[in-house]
């Protein structure tokens, strides 16, 4: 457990403990500790990444194998392969040059981190927060198993750019080049309407009874949903019990205080804190699906990378009201998450990533 405990305490350390004038802070704001603490911490997480042994990731001797077939396959088989196809030919690039899977584990772990933590340096507001809510996500430790999503999700933020930006055709190739390493990046083309709409605290009348009955009636809606998706896709899930309801509600009890405590006229003025609160509600509705199915918690890893940028934001917005209570909120939330991973991954091991072990060990 020691490389994640240094990867979460080290940043959260140096972010409260300066002796004189650190190199680690350039300037002596706020902002710029945030991002050079966020900067240590992707670098961390991209170290464990790219040496851990093959045993870290439930699905990573699986992508050994897949690496093999590529590696004796022809072009024209490994393009007809699978719908993935730029997975499939980074895969046969490597293998060109090496025999070795780790280079695969190397390359993907560059490609499925710089994205997202260029952005989480660039927006967030908080760098303990940002940390201590990203490390509760699935997103964390699906980097360490899921190769091609893990890509996918990243080139998510570099989609983000272009929604911000209002640059729908760069917006629409870049999120097909994420299909290409993971088809169910198509739930990325919901995030250009989301971004700039305006939900506000008077739409929760609207929104919330809708939220109601999309609970309700989850089963018959996720097959319906399905269905459809199995005509473009390769996805077709029945329905079965998950007992996923911890992080729905949870979830939901983070979207329900990023609309009581900000003020509104602030939230419209910021564009990012408007578009990421989306988000999160969002990934409420599709959470409300993951008890029925683990596909709903994969379609779903887009929107909750987003929820570690989404709550620093609200919480900067706070109205006067509720300064005291945002305040105290915040730093329970930290220890919470915190916490909470390390009681987490022990017990529950999700995608087999405790143990840590280096790949130089015997195993």
């Amino acid at each position: 457990m020691w490389p994640y405990a240094l990867l979460i305490m080290i940043p959260i350390i140096v972010r409260h403990v300066r002796v004189g004038e650190s190199v680690l802070y350039l300037t002596k704001q706020s902002k710029t500790k945030d991002e050079n603490v966020l900067k240590l911490f992707w670098g961390m997480l991209l170290a464990l990444l790219m040496l851990r042994h093959e045993v870290i990731g439930s699905d990573t001797q699986n992508y050994n194998r897949i690496f093999r077939i590529y590696a004796q396959s022809s072009w024209r088989q490994t393009i007809n392969r699978s719908a993935e196809i730029a997975y499939s030919i980074l895969n046969k690039l490597v293998s060109l040059c090496t025999d070795n899977f780790r280079w695969i584990l190397a390359i993907c772990a560059v490609l499925g981190v710089y994205a997202i933590s260029k952005a989480y340096v660039k927006y967030s507001k908080d760098a303990v927060l940002t940390i201590a809510l990203f490390i509760t996500t699935s997103n964390f430790v699906m980097l360490f198993s899921g190769l091609r999503q893990g890509i996918a999700i990243s080139l998510g933020f570099v989609a983000f750019e272009f929604v911000r930006q209002k640059k729908l055709v760069p917006f629409l190739l870049v999120v097909y080049a994420a299909m290409l390493f993971h088809t169910s990046a198509f739930m990325l083309l919901f995030m250009y309407p989301l971004y700039h709409l305006k939900i506000t605290r008077p739409w929760l009348l609207v929104v919330v009874p809708l939220m109601g009955l999309l609970f309700i009636f989850n089963a018959p809606v996720f097959s319906y949903l399905t269905a459809i998706m199995s005509r473009f896709t390769e996805y077709e899930a029945e329905i079965s019990s998950t007992g996923a309801y911890t992080m729905l509600i949870l979830y939901g009890m983070l979207a329900i205080f990023s609309y009581i405590i900000p003020d509104e006229q602030k939230m419209r003025q910021d564009p990012d804190a408007m578009g990421f609160r989306n988000f999160l509600l969002f990934s409420v509705a599709l959470q409300m699906f993951a008890p029925l199915h683990t596909l709903a918690m994969r379609m779903n890893y887009y929107y909750m990378a987003f929820i570690p940028l989404a709550l620093p934001k609200v919480i900067g917005c706070t109205s006067r009201r509720w300064r005291q209570v945002a305040a105290a909120a915040r730093y329970i939330m930290v220890a919470f998450f915190v916490f909470y991973f390390f009681w987490s991954v022990p017990s529950d091991n999700p995608l087999n990533i405790y143990p840590y072990h280096f790949f130089w060990e015997m195993v």
